[in-house]
Protein backbone atom coordinates (compact mmCIF):
# COMPACT_ATOMS: atom_id res chain seq x y z
CA UNK A 1 0.00 0.00 0.00
CA UNK A 2 1.34 3.44 -0.99
CA UNK A 3 0.75 5.92 1.79
CA UNK A 4 -0.65 9.36 0.99
CA UNK A 5 2.07 11.98 1.21
CA UNK A 6 1.94 14.53 4.02
CA UNK A 7 3.74 17.82 4.58
CA UNK A 8 4.07 17.42 8.35
CA UNK A 9 6.98 19.82 8.89
CA UNK A 10 6.37 19.74 12.66
CA UNK A 11 7.72 16.21 12.78
CA UNK A 12 11.07 17.10 14.39
CA UNK A 13 9.13 18.80 17.17
CA UNK A 14 6.94 15.70 17.46
CA UNK A 15 10.09 13.57 17.79
CA UNK A 16 11.20 15.76 20.68
CA UNK A 17 7.81 15.42 22.39
CA UNK A 18 7.73 11.65 21.70
CA UNK A 19 3.96 11.31 22.17
CA UNK A 20 1.20 9.96 19.91
CA UNK A 21 -1.08 12.97 20.28
CA UNK A 22 1.11 15.94 19.41
CA UNK A 23 -0.28 19.40 18.66
CA UNK A 24 2.28 21.79 17.16
CA UNK A 25 2.22 25.56 17.80
CA UNK A 26 -0.53 27.44 15.93
CA UNK A 27 1.91 29.06 13.48
CA UNK A 28 3.27 25.63 12.50
CA UNK A 29 -0.28 24.25 12.20
CA UNK A 30 -1.03 27.09 9.79
CA UNK A 31 2.14 26.37 7.81
CA UNK A 32 1.23 22.71 7.42
CA UNK A 33 -2.30 23.60 6.32
CA UNK A 34 -1.24 26.35 3.88
CA UNK A 35 1.52 24.20 2.34
CA UNK A 36 -0.33 20.87 2.24
CA UNK A 37 -0.13 20.78 -1.58
CA UNK A 38 3.67 20.73 -1.35
CA UNK A 39 3.39 16.98 -0.71
CA UNK A 40 2.41 16.53 -4.36
CA UNK A 41 6.05 17.12 -5.32
CA UNK A 42 7.15 13.74 -3.90
CA UNK A 43 3.80 11.90 -4.01
CA UNK A 44 4.59 9.81 -7.10
CA UNK A 45 8.21 9.05 -6.23
CA UNK A 46 9.95 6.38 -4.12
CA UNK A 47 9.84 8.99 -1.30
CA UNK A 48 6.02 8.93 -1.17
CA UNK A 49 4.71 9.18 2.38
CA UNK A 50 5.12 11.73 5.16
CA UNK A 51 7.70 14.49 5.44
CA UNK A 52 8.95 12.65 8.53
CA UNK A 53 8.04 9.75 10.82
CA UNK A 54 7.25 9.86 14.54
CA UNK A 55 4.74 8.33 16.91
CA UNK A 56 2.45 11.26 16.10
CA UNK A 57 2.76 10.65 12.35
CA UNK A 58 1.88 6.98 12.82
CA UNK A 59 -1.16 7.95 14.88
CA UNK A 60 -2.26 10.40 12.19
CA UNK A 61 -2.18 7.67 9.55
CA UNK A 62 -4.12 5.33 11.83
CA UNK A 63 -6.78 8.02 12.22
CA UNK A 64 -6.90 8.23 8.41
CA UNK A 65 -7.79 4.53 8.35
CA UNK A 66 -4.42 3.15 7.22
CA UNK A 67 -4.04 -0.45 8.47
CA UNK A 68 -1.52 -0.75 11.30
CA UNK A 69 0.33 -3.61 9.58
CA UNK A 70 1.56 -1.28 6.81
CA UNK A 71 2.85 1.32 9.26
CA UNK A 72 6.28 1.23 10.95
CA UNK A 73 6.54 -0.44 14.33
CA UNK A 74 6.98 1.54 17.53
CA UNK A 75 10.42 -0.05 17.90
CA UNK A 76 11.47 1.25 14.46
CA UNK A 77 10.20 4.72 15.38
CA UNK A 78 12.16 4.64 18.64
CA UNK A 79 15.33 3.90 16.68
CA UNK A 80 14.50 6.61 14.15
CA UNK A 81 14.12 9.12 17.00
CA UNK A 82 17.62 8.20 18.20
CA UNK A 83 19.08 8.56 14.71
CA UNK A 84 17.33 11.91 14.22
CA UNK A 85 18.93 13.41 17.33
CA UNK A 86 21.84 15.79 16.92
CA UNK A 87 23.57 13.61 19.50
CA UNK A 88 23.72 10.86 16.88
CA UNK A 89 24.97 13.35 14.26
CA UNK A 90 27.78 14.34 16.66
CA UNK A 91 28.73 10.68 17.18
CA UNK A 92 28.54 10.05 13.42
CA UNK A 93 30.80 13.07 12.79
CA UNK A 94 33.39 11.85 15.30
CA UNK A 95 33.56 8.49 13.55
CA UNK A 96 33.79 10.15 10.12
CA UNK A 97 36.64 12.48 11.10
CA UNK A 98 38.52 9.64 12.77
CA UNK A 99 38.22 7.53 9.61
CA UNK A 100 38.91 10.03 6.84
CA UNK A 101 41.56 12.09 8.68
CA UNK A 102 41.74 15.09 6.36
CA UNK A 103 43.03 18.51 7.40
CA UNK A 104 40.40 20.19 5.21
CA UNK A 105 37.54 18.69 7.22
CA UNK A 106 36.09 20.70 10.10
CA UNK A 107 34.04 19.61 13.09
CA UNK A 108 36.57 18.57 15.71
CA UNK A 109 35.21 21.28 17.99
CA UNK A 110 31.68 19.90 18.09
CA UNK A 111 30.57 18.46 21.46
CA UNK A 112 27.43 16.90 22.92
CA UNK A 113 26.76 17.58 26.61
CA UNK A 114 24.10 16.21 28.94
CA UNK A 115 24.85 18.69 31.72
CA UNK A 116 25.97 22.28 32.00
CA UNK A 117 29.77 22.65 32.05
CA UNK A 118 31.29 23.77 35.35
CA UNK A 119 33.73 26.66 35.74
CA UNK A 120 37.29 25.70 34.77
CA UNK A 121 39.01 28.11 37.15
CA UNK A 122 38.57 31.33 39.10
CA UNK A 123 38.65 33.38 35.90
CA UNK A 124 35.27 31.90 34.99
CA UNK A 125 36.24 30.14 31.77
CA UNK A 126 33.98 27.24 30.90
CA UNK A 127 35.32 23.73 30.84
CA UNK A 128 34.00 23.13 27.33
CA UNK A 129 35.31 26.45 26.06
CA UNK A 130 38.78 25.54 27.36
CA UNK A 131 38.67 22.28 25.44
CA UNK A 132 37.48 23.99 22.30
CA UNK A 133 40.20 26.64 22.51
CA UNK A 134 42.76 23.84 22.73
CA UNK A 135 41.53 22.81 19.29
CA UNK A 136 42.44 26.23 17.93
CA UNK A 137 39.14 28.09 18.18
CA UNK A 138 39.76 31.69 19.28
CA UNK A 139 36.27 33.00 18.49
CA UNK A 140 33.99 34.25 21.24
CA UNK A 141 30.80 32.92 19.66
CA UNK A 142 29.48 29.38 19.66
CA UNK A 143 26.40 27.73 18.24
CA UNK A 144 24.20 25.66 20.55
CA UNK A 145 21.52 23.25 19.34
CA UNK A 146 18.87 21.20 21.08
CA UNK A 147 18.81 17.50 20.13
CA UNK A 148 15.61 17.73 18.07
CA UNK A 149 14.52 20.80 16.09
CA UNK A 150 14.57 22.09 12.52
CA UNK A 151 14.75 25.25 10.38
CA UNK A 152 16.53 27.27 13.03
CA UNK A 153 14.25 26.40 15.94
CA UNK A 154 16.19 25.15 18.94
CA UNK A 155 19.37 26.85 17.70
CA UNK A 156 21.20 29.64 19.49
CA UNK A 157 24.35 31.63 18.69
CA UNK A 158 26.00 33.15 21.76
CA UNK A 159 28.97 33.18 24.12
CA UNK A 160 29.50 31.08 27.22
CA UNK A 161 29.67 34.07 29.55
CA UNK A 162 26.30 35.48 28.45
CA UNK A 163 23.46 34.99 30.94
CA UNK A 164 20.80 34.70 28.21
CA UNK A 165 22.81 31.99 26.48
CA UNK A 166 23.17 30.00 29.69
CA UNK A 167 19.43 30.29 30.33
CA UNK A 168 18.53 29.07 26.83
CA UNK A 169 21.04 26.23 26.96
CA UNK A 170 19.67 25.28 30.37
CA UNK A 171 16.27 25.08 28.70
CA UNK A 172 17.64 22.62 26.14
CA UNK A 173 18.92 20.50 29.01
CA UNK A 174 15.66 20.52 30.96
CA UNK A 175 13.39 19.92 27.96
CA UNK A 176 15.46 17.51 25.86
CA UNK A 177 18.23 16.25 28.14
CA UNK A 178 21.25 17.69 26.37
CA UNK A 179 22.64 19.98 23.68
CA UNK A 180 25.26 20.19 20.96
CA UNK A 181 27.88 22.97 21.03
CA UNK A 182 30.18 23.89 18.17
CA UNK A 183 32.25 26.89 17.18
CA UNK A 184 30.31 29.53 15.27
CA UNK A 185 31.63 29.52 11.71
CA UNK A 186 31.75 33.26 11.02
CA UNK A 187 33.87 32.47 7.95
CA UNK A 188 31.11 30.36 6.35
CA UNK A 189 30.65 31.11 2.66
CA UNK A 190 28.26 28.33 1.57
CA UNK A 191 25.60 25.97 2.89
CA UNK A 192 25.18 22.72 1.03
CA UNK A 193 24.07 19.14 1.57
CA UNK A 194 24.34 15.62 0.26
CA UNK A 195 21.02 13.90 -0.39
CA UNK A 196 20.47 10.14 -0.18
CA UNK A 197 17.72 7.55 -0.33
CA UNK A 198 18.05 4.36 1.71
CA UNK A 199 16.09 1.57 0.06
CA UNK A 200 14.19 -1.19 1.85
CA UNK A 201 17.18 -3.52 1.34
CA UNK A 202 19.28 -0.82 3.14
CA UNK A 203 21.36 0.06 0.10
CA UNK A 204 22.04 3.81 0.18
CA UNK A 205 21.67 5.70 -3.11
CA UNK A 206 23.27 9.12 -3.59
CA UNK A 207 20.61 11.39 -5.10
CA UNK A 208 22.73 14.49 -5.57
CA UNK A 209 23.98 17.71 -4.02
CA UNK A 210 21.80 20.57 -2.85
CA UNK A 211 22.89 24.15 -2.19
CA UNK A 212 20.86 26.36 0.11
CA UNK A 213 20.98 29.54 2.11
CA UNK A 214 20.43 29.62 5.88
CA UNK A 215 20.79 32.45 8.37
CA UNK A 216 23.34 32.49 11.17
CA UNK A 217 20.83 30.80 13.49
CA UNK A 218 20.03 28.11 10.92
CA UNK A 219 16.71 29.60 9.75
CA UNK A 220 15.92 28.33 6.25
CA UNK A 221 16.11 30.82 3.38
CA UNK A 222 15.99 29.06 0.01
CA UNK A 223 17.40 26.24 -2.14
CA UNK A 224 18.81 26.62 -5.62
CA UNK A 225 16.88 24.61 -8.21
CA UNK A 226 19.69 23.89 -10.65
CA UNK A 227 21.54 21.05 -12.37
CA UNK A 228 24.17 19.07 -10.52
CA UNK A 229 26.84 20.66 -12.71
CA UNK A 230 25.68 24.14 -11.70
CA UNK A 231 25.51 23.16 -8.02
CA UNK A 232 29.01 21.67 -8.10
CA UNK A 233 30.30 24.94 -9.54
CA UNK A 234 28.73 26.74 -6.58
CA UNK A 235 30.23 24.26 -4.09
CA UNK A 236 33.70 24.56 -5.71
CA UNK A 237 35.71 22.26 -3.46
CA UNK A 238 37.93 19.26 -4.15
CA UNK A 239 35.65 16.78 -5.89
CA UNK A 240 37.81 13.84 -4.82
CA UNK A 241 37.04 14.72 -1.19
CA UNK A 242 33.33 14.94 -1.99
CA UNK A 243 33.46 11.48 -3.55
CA UNK A 244 35.20 10.10 -0.45
CA UNK A 245 32.43 11.56 1.70
CA UNK A 246 29.72 10.12 -0.54
CA UNK A 247 31.31 6.66 -0.31
CA UNK A 248 31.59 6.97 3.47
CA UNK A 249 27.95 8.04 3.84
CA UNK A 250 26.65 5.31 1.54
CA UNK A 251 28.49 2.65 3.53
CA UNK A 252 27.50 3.91 6.96
CA UNK A 253 23.93 5.04 6.28
CA UNK A 254 23.24 1.55 4.94
CA UNK A 255 24.09 0.15 8.38
CA UNK A 256 21.18 1.93 10.06
CA UNK A 257 17.72 0.44 10.56
CA UNK A 258 16.17 3.38 8.69
CA UNK A 259 14.97 3.42 5.11
CA UNK A 260 13.76 6.53 3.30
CA UNK A 261 15.13 9.95 2.32
CA UNK A 262 18.17 11.41 4.13
CA UNK A 263 19.95 14.75 3.91
CA UNK A 264 23.34 15.57 5.47
CA UNK A 265 23.87 19.31 5.97
CA UNK A 266 27.37 20.70 5.44
CA UNK A 267 29.12 24.05 5.09
CA UNK A 268 32.17 25.53 3.37
CA UNK A 269 34.43 28.19 4.87
CA UNK A 270 36.40 30.92 3.14
CA UNK A 271 39.62 28.85 3.05
CA UNK A 272 37.87 25.98 1.24
CA UNK A 273 37.50 23.73 4.28
CA UNK A 274 34.20 21.89 4.75
CA UNK A 275 32.22 20.75 7.75
CA UNK A 276 31.02 17.31 6.57
CA UNK A 277 28.13 16.73 8.99
CA UNK A 278 26.39 19.59 10.78
CA UNK A 279 23.31 17.44 11.17
CA UNK A 280 21.53 14.50 9.53
CA UNK A 281 17.89 14.75 8.48
CA UNK A 282 16.38 11.27 8.38
CA UNK A 283 13.32 12.53 6.50
CA UNK A 284 12.22 14.41 3.41
CA UNK A 285 13.84 17.85 3.15
CA UNK A 286 13.96 20.95 0.97
CA UNK A 287 17.14 19.78 -0.74
CA UNK A 288 15.48 16.67 -2.12
CA UNK A 289 12.46 18.77 -3.12
CA UNK A 290 14.85 21.01 -5.08
CA UNK A 291 16.26 17.96 -6.89
CA UNK A 292 12.76 16.77 -7.81
CA UNK A 293 11.72 20.25 -8.92
CA UNK A 294 14.77 20.57 -11.17
CA UNK A 295 13.77 17.30 -12.87
CA UNK A 296 10.33 18.79 -13.49
CA UNK A 297 11.05 22.44 -14.31
CA UNK A 298 14.79 22.80 -15.02
CA UNK A 299 16.90 25.82 -14.04
CA UNK A 300 15.59 29.35 -13.61
CA UNK A 301 11.92 28.45 -13.29
CA UNK A 302 9.25 30.51 -11.57
CA UNK A 303 6.25 28.49 -10.42
CA UNK A 304 3.78 28.50 -7.52
CA UNK A 305 3.82 25.17 -5.69
CA UNK A 306 0.97 25.98 -3.28
CA UNK A 307 -1.90 28.50 -3.44
CA UNK A 308 -1.08 32.10 -2.60
CA UNK A 309 -2.46 33.19 0.77
CA UNK A 310 -3.25 36.81 1.57
CA UNK A 311 -2.30 36.10 5.18
CA UNK A 312 -0.24 32.95 5.42
CA UNK A 313 2.43 30.73 3.86
CA UNK A 314 3.22 29.88 0.27
CA UNK A 315 5.84 27.61 -1.30
CA UNK A 316 7.18 28.64 -4.68
CA UNK A 317 10.14 28.56 -7.02
CA UNK A 318 11.15 32.12 -7.90
CA UNK A 319 13.80 32.49 -10.61
CA UNK A 320 15.28 29.12 -9.71
CA UNK A 321 15.08 29.50 -5.94
CA UNK A 322 12.83 27.26 -3.88
CA UNK A 323 11.48 29.19 -0.88
CA UNK A 324 8.66 29.51 1.60
CA UNK A 325 7.24 33.00 2.05
CA UNK A 326 4.93 34.33 4.77
CA UNK A 327 2.53 37.20 4.25
CA UNK A 328 1.18 38.74 7.44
Amino acid sequence: MILPSLFNCSNDMALAANVRQYLPPKRIQQMEADLADLARVWEDTPMAGPWGWSLATKQRYRQMGVPVDVLPSDEWLTELRRLSSRKFAWFYLKQLLGTLKDVNLLGWNMRYLDRMPTAWSDDGEWNLEKKMRKKGNAADLYIFKSPWSSSGRGVLVGSWDDAHTRTRVGGFLSSQGGFVADRFYADKVLDFAMEFFIHADHSAEFLGYSVFHAGDSGAYGYNFVESQEELLRRIDVDEAMLQRLIAYHRENLSKTAYHGPVGIDMLKTSDGSIHPCLEINFRMNMGILALLLYEQYGSGATVALTPECEHGFQALVDNGRLMIVFRS
